[in-house]
């Protein structure tokens, strides 16, 4: 009798410690809940909506090269090869950056951000302007990123300043200058995107551009433009490492 009560103790205290363990664990998990996603979901539906967006952009591109594909194909043919070749360097010149543009898009200014009525009366006090109270100021890798950005969220062309961006533009510091490939710009900066001015303006906030400027001391002047003309690329271009194809029979 003695074995059996000895027996059930046990299995009871083996019962008491698995539950034991079971609410502690229980008890943990209530303290330390895992970290949800902290991106509301107005974000999460703008970067699905930008994400579709693309994904429309990409199946456009795919059946307009499907297109071009088939007039090759017919216009061989046919023998009008020569036009749809024609047509092809038309629009190849525009994407390249040859032509000028017109359209729908909008314009970012990039100017100085109005001081603090304190800190505006200490600054003229001392003589000093903005770019005296803001230490930081507008760099290549600055405009590089906006650039990026507004090409991302589908702008067809970009100029700052006038100066009209290719694949081949090289935005850089020259000492206290930025220049676009040989040429200077100074500010205030204007950028200007041919595109959907909704696409273009909701793609910069979803990128925070407008807190990114601040730091610098900048502030945003963004409008919409039902027309904007891009200028065509007007520098000379140097062709370094491409060179003609030899046909059968030339030396």
């Amino acid at each position: 009798m003695l074995a059996k009560n000895r027996k059930i103790t046990l299995i009871l205290s083996l019962i008491s410690a698995i539950i034991g363990v079971m609410l502690a664990i229980q008890l943990k998990s209530n303290l330390q809940p895992v970290k949800s996603e902290s991106r509301s979901i107005a974000e999460l539906r703008a970067t699905l909506q930008k994400e579709l967006e693309k994904h429309k952009s990409l199946l456009a591109d795919i059946s307009k090269y499907n297109q071009l594909i088939y007039q090759y194909e017919t216009s061989l043919d046919e023998g009008e090869s020569i036009s749809v070749m024609k047509e092809e360097l038309a629009r190849t010149r525009k994407l390249a950056g040859l032509e000028s543009l017109e359209g729908a898009g909008a314009v970012v200014r990039i100017v100085d951000a109005p001081l603090p009525a304190n800190t505006a009366d200490s600054a003229l006090e001392s003589g000093q302007d903005a770019a005296g109270v803001y230490p930081n100021a507008v760099i290549d890798e600055d405009l590089r990123w906006l650039a990026n950005i507004l090409f991302a969220n589908g702008a067809k062309a970009v100029s700052i300043n006038g100066h009209r961006l290719i694949a081949t533009t090289a935005i850089r510091n020259v000492g206290e200058d930025i220049q676009i490939d040989t040429k200077t710009i100074k500010p205030p900066y204007e950028i200007r995107a041919l595109g959907d001015p909704e696409v273009l303006i909701s793609g910069m906030k979803l990128e925070g551009v407008e807190e990114n400027f601040k730091l610098t001391g900048k502030t945003l002047m963004i409008e919409k433009r039902d027309k904007l003309i891009i200028p065509a690329y007007n520098e000379t271009r140097v062709i370094q490492y491409m060179k003609p194809v030899k046909t059968k029979g030339e030396q």
